[in-house]
């Protein structure tokens, strides 16, 4: 039984598969994302039969003013490289977790909401954060909700 994906699921490929795009500015040029690549489902193209999937490849972060540089992944500033985004077929790959359905679904309401709503919403997310911060035991590490300046 195949297994079934959906947008925004991190998988795995399963075997090599050629990059379509143009690769002459990345750190590594290459034409094929090998065996083993994660990336992430950005579009379901045909449920259950084709996914176009973000690839990507090496930790690697920005160093002016050459470009791209290899980095760790915990590194200030790293970020996987894209090696493209390409059409990935089920038998090509294995789920390596599910999205995060809360979050995503959270962030699409927050989308389609009018503005005037977004305030009630942000005072309501950090009277929850906050409540949750004091019933937090006193090793754990809070950290505060980011604000914008204004």
């Amino acid at each position: 039984m195949m297994e079934q994906f959906h947008e925004l699921d991190q998988v795995q490929l399963r075997e090599a598969i050629p990059l379509s795009g143009d690769m002459s500015n990345a750190l590594t040029p290459t034409e094929t994302a090998p065996a083993g690549t994660v990336g992430t489902i950005v579009e379901v193209l045909d449920p259950g039969q084709a996914f176009l999937v973000e690839l990507f490849g090496d930790w690697v972060k920005l160093q002016d003013p050459d470009g791209l540089c290899r980095a760790e992944a915990q590194e200030e500033g790293a970020f996987r490289e894209t090696l493209g985004v390409e059409v990935v077929y089920p038998q090509q790959m294995a789920l390596l977790s599910r999205r995060r359905d809360t979050k995503v679904d959270l962030f699409r309401l927050l989308d389609d909401m009018p503005e005037e709503l977004l305030d009630e919403v942000q005072t309501f997310a950090e009277f929850l954060f906050y409540r949750q911060a004091k019933q937090a035991p006193a090793a754990s590490p809070v950290l505060s909700p980011q604000t914008p300046s204004s």
